[in-house]
């Protein structure tokens, strides 16, 4: 647990940074300097190699975390799966490349229509983004399995983003034209592979030993079954998360997506909790599985359910209290996504309150269900977005998303609880809900307090400020609570 406190915290800092930086790109910059079809576009874009990028890479990212363990072995190279990990990413982006050229048309005419011609013009940059995000998640995963999260946090946080505002501000002085950005922004997710190649030689873990023993180790056959059930499972939850958007695309037009994107980012930025512990989460989870300790598979679920659960309400809390303010500072194209950050956010927080079911299924030998929950749940998913998204347009959307969000985490719940008898519930829960409620209740009366900006600051920091005090005289987390008295004791304010 001190290995996820410690990367959680360190995470939860970077991806903070990142929320000050995706908001000057995603509030702040792209509505000021794109219209809304051609924000669009690069949401789209990344959405669609999200998608082919779950399929190339062949199932190694998940074999990364799981079997690593059993090949560890630093005298020796690890046994040459460094050398696999290489390997298998460059098979499956040239199947991906054969795929991706013979249903090219379908793919475009999926896209046609009047409102998503821009997408059919910058079609084939998904190649350079798939390959480019290809290998910075499997080389993320490999170092994660070394226990080391934080480079790849710098890398999609960080760097991305900061590449990102560079380029808009290129833009807007009119130093680049459109496409000459859209090469840069494609460009720019080189850069994350790259920095993670230059870190594992820095630390003296980028050693490519040309070797096959890995499979003298974990049968060939088990590795293959576990990494085909890990594509597909990949593909399947990385569908979820983004059908939505690749959906209104095509039902809706560019437009729509752009205003739903800028909208869903607001209501995702309450998951930051939870990005933070999943990258590490997996690599101890993967850990004491082998050792068969269900009490620390136990006490990381609860606990990290009740963290992320914690934090998330407190985020959201300022969301909807500050929501009149974030619309009014994007130009008014955007209006009328104030409901989809709401209920994006509403599930965003089952997930967090969730804890890492889905962690502990695929890590464990039960790994195949979550391939046939997640296929359920995808084709509930499309029902529901083609149901919704014309009657309700991105609204329909978010509603279809929180319905499939809802069903996956109560059926990967109610299975853990099946087969290992945990759940991630604490009987703080409810007291947790109940505090946000009444925080969120009171702040709707505060009037404005000068301009829009001041009025944010002032608002979140008296929220931040009320929520912790309870919580903290509650004891909802003795983990929110020791970080608490850390702060306090820095500040001088406790001895």
């Amino acid at each position: 647990m001190g290995i996820i406190k410690k990367q959680s915290v360190l995470n939860s800092l970077i991806n903070y940074t990142g929320i000050v930086l995706g908001f000057i790109t995603t509030i702040y910059l792209y509505p000021r300097i794109f219209d809304t079809e051609q924000y669009g576009l690069t949401r789209l874009l990344l959405s669609v190699s999200f998608v082919f990028t779950q399929f190339a890479h062949l199932g190694i990212k998940n074999i990364s975390i799981k079997y690593f363990p059993f090949f560890q072995d630093k005298k020796n190279h690890h046994n040459g799966f460094f050398f696999i990990i290489l390997l298998v990413p460059f098979l499956g982006m040239l199947l991906f490349l054969l795929i991706f050229i013979l249903f090219d048309s379908f793919i475009i005419d999926f896209y046609s229509s009047e409102n998503s011609v821009l997408f059919v013009s910058y079609y084939w940059y998904i190649i350079p983004l798939v390959f480019s995000i290809l290998y910075f998640i499997v080389l993320d995963s490999y170092i994660r399995a070394l226990f080391n999260s934080i480079p790849g946090s710098l890398a999609s946080e960080i760097i991305i983003r900061v590449s990102t505002i560079i380029l808009l501000l290129l833009y807007s002085f009119q130093y680049l034209d459109f496409e000459q950005f859209m090469i840069g922004f494609v460009g720019s997710y080189f850069l994350q592979p790259l920095y993670l190649i230059i870190h594992l030689i820095n630390i003296g873990e980028f050693r490519i030993k040309l070797s096959l023993s890995i499979f003298k180790i974990i049968p060939a056959k088990e590795l293959i079954s576990f990494g085909f059930f890990g594509i597909l499972g990949g593909i399947s939850s990385i569908l979820v998360n983004n059908i939505d958007i690749i959906m209104l695309g095509s039902l809706s037009g560019l437009t729509e997506t752009g205003i739903y994107a800028i909208a869903f980012y607001v209501g995702s930025v309450i998951v930051v909790p939870k990005k933070s512990i999943a990258k590490i989460a997996p690599t101890l989870v993967a850990k004491h599985l082998k050792e068969g300790d269900l009490d620390e598979i136990e006490k990381i679920y609860k606990s990290s359910s009740i963290n992320q659960l914690l934090v998330g309400v407190l985020i959201y809390i300022g969301v909807w209290a500050n929501l009149d303010n974030l619309f009014s500072i994007l130009p008014s194209d955007y209006s009328g996504g104030e409901l989809v950050v709401l209920i994006i956010g509403a599930a965003k927080l089952i997930d967090m309150a969730a804890g890492i079911n889905g962690v502990i299924i695929l890590n464990s030998k039960y790994y195949r269900f979550d391939l046939y929950s997640i296929v359920f749940l995808i084709a509930l998913s499309v029902a529901l977005n083609y149901t919704l998204i014309p009657i309700y347009g991105i609204s329909g959307a978010a509603i279809a998303t929180f319905t499939s969000i809802l069903i996956y985490n109560i059926i990967k719940c109610v299975y853990l609880w099946k087969k290992y008898h945990i759940q991630p519930l604490t009987n703080k829960v409810p007291w947790l809900l109940i505090t946000g409620a009444l925080v969120l209740v009171l702040f709707q009366f505060l009037p404005k307090i000068g301009g829009t900006y001041s009025d944010i600051a002032v608002r979140s920091i008296l929220i931040t400020a009320l929520f912790s005090l309870i919580i903290y005289k509650l004891k909802i987390s003795e983990d929110i609570n020791l970080l608490i008295r850390q702060v306090l004791r820095r500040a001088k304010l406790i001895t």
